[in-house]
């Protein structure tokens, strides 16, 4: 089967590549498909490492033309479109407190891609595909954020055009009125177009078939899948000192505060020699600027370390360090990425019971939910059980490495969504006229 695998560029506001997208092209690939991933709107850069960024080839300035010549021309054409800014200057900012909100009227922007220059310059190019097969059997969009294109590549090319959620719809909520309400229109707009909108997890197949306003038989679920060999760690779990390791954007919802008072709590009951070390990039600086000064105060000096954004390698040597793996996020994690290559580490995981992490649980034991809500001292607790039962600890480690590599490997997510892609496909042409 031939597949067309699309995702952002740099300039794809909310809907750039991610880890997700690298595995599933290395997956499916792996699995025998003919995949072709290509970026719009730029050079794709999936956070953290360069070598999953070089993956997807940007349309423009060429690189596809011999696995699909017309399409590259078109898609190529579309994309000079979008960068031209007639499309989006009509669209005025919204001031907030001397705060100009630029993502939303480009994310609007993008969503809406068909006005009469858009949609006359396109149908020119798409004179050019009919005459030039092969054409991909199925179109995969990495996020929403795409969803522009699906009409006119389902009706274009005549295939189904297939959307994965991972979790899209909490960027365009974050937006500004009147931004936010747009968004929502033209998503849901665009979603008649998908043959099948692949989530996360339960929770996020919930909420995609509200946020698109799609039936529940046309959202699939696809759990994430991550390399578990290549994460797999001979070496014991660190037990002393017991340090407390955050890997996540540093930013108020994903909630490195409420560690940083774990920490402090942990401390002062001198009951468990602690450190805390974080990575991750910087998203909020006045928030990491808060959290600098607490964890520059006599108290926790010298009890933590910081190592800045990580790639796939010194990720994987900062998770094998770690006694315990936790994350205190505020907002429902979509894809949970770092907790299984912690657990296939062989690493304890603390996390809260929100987005796919229950259901993460639910087939590996491999740490301690805490509730959604949990208060600091629900989280210095978790530690402190951790630390004080290293046996127990040990043994919840083997159980997530043996669970991730059973339930959550790249073959595993690779082989669902192909799946999901054949059906679609079958179903495509069992509707075709005869």
């Amino acid at each position: 089967m031939k597949i067309l695998y699309l995702v952002g560029g740099k300039s794809a506001i909310g809907g750039g590549a991610t880890v997700r997208d690298a595995m599933f092209v290395r997956g499916l690939a792996d699995a025998g498909h003919e995949v072709v991933a290509l970026s719009v709107m730029g050079q794709a850069r999936v956070e953290g490492s360069e070598e999953d960024s070089r993956l997807f080839t940007p349309l423009v300035g060429g690189g596809v033309s011999h696995f699909f010549p017309a399409l590259s021309r078109m898609l190529s054409a579309l994309v000079s479109l979008w960068r031209h800014p007639r499309p989006i200057r009509s669209l005025t900012s919204f001031a907030v407190g001397g705060y100009v909100d630029r993502a939303g009227p480009a994310l609007v922007g993008i969503l809406a891609g068909r006005d009469k220059n858009l949609r006359d310059d396109f149908a020119k190019c798409m004179e050019q595909v009919e005459s030039n097969p092969p054409n991909p059997d199925i179109v995969v969009l990495s996020s929403p954020v795409l969803s522009a294109l699906a009409e006119p590549l389902r009706a274009n090319l005549g295939c189904p055009v297939v959307c994965l959620t991972q979790g899209a719809d909490r960027h365009m909520e974050s937006l500004e009125e009147p931004f936010r309400s747009d968004a929502r229109k033209l998503v849901r707009r665009n979603a008649r177009n998908f043959a099948i909108a692949v989530a996360t997890s339960r929770h996020f197949a919930i909420r995609a078939t509200e946020f698109m306003a799609l039936p529940a038989s046309r959202v699939k679920v696809v759990p994430p899948g991550i390399d578990a060999e290549a994460f797999a760690n001979p070496s014991p779990r660190v037990r002393s000192p017991f340090v407390i390791g955050y890997c996540d954007g540093i930013r108020q919802e994903k909630g490195l505060d409420t560690l940083v008072d774990a920490l402090d709590q942990l401390i002062k009951s001198g009951s468990t020699d602690v450190e805390l070390h974080i990575a991750g990039k910087i998203d909020d600086s006045r928030y990491w600027q808060r959290i600098k000064r607490r964890l520059e105060s006599p108290l926790l000096s010298g009890r933590h370390k910081v190592y800045g954004e990580l790639g796939r390698k010194a990720r994987k040597e900062f998770l094998a360090g770690l006694s315990v793996y936790a994350t205190s996020t505020r907002e429902p994690e979509s894809k949970g990425l770092v907790i299984l290559e912690a657990m296939a580490l062989g690493v304890p995981v603390t996390a809260p019971s929100s987005g796919i992490i229950p259901e993460i649980f639910q087939l590996v034991n491999g740490g301690l939910l805490v509730s959604s809500e949990a208060p600091v001292w629900m989280y210095a607790q978790a530690f402190e059980l951790l630390a004080s039962m290293p046996e127990t600890a040990d043994s919840l480690g083997k159980n997530a490495a043996r669970g991730v590599a059973e339930h959550f490997s790249i073959s595993r997510a690779a082989e669902r969504l192909s799946n999901i892609l054949v059906a679609a496909v079958r179903a495509g042409e069992a509707a075709k006229p005869a």
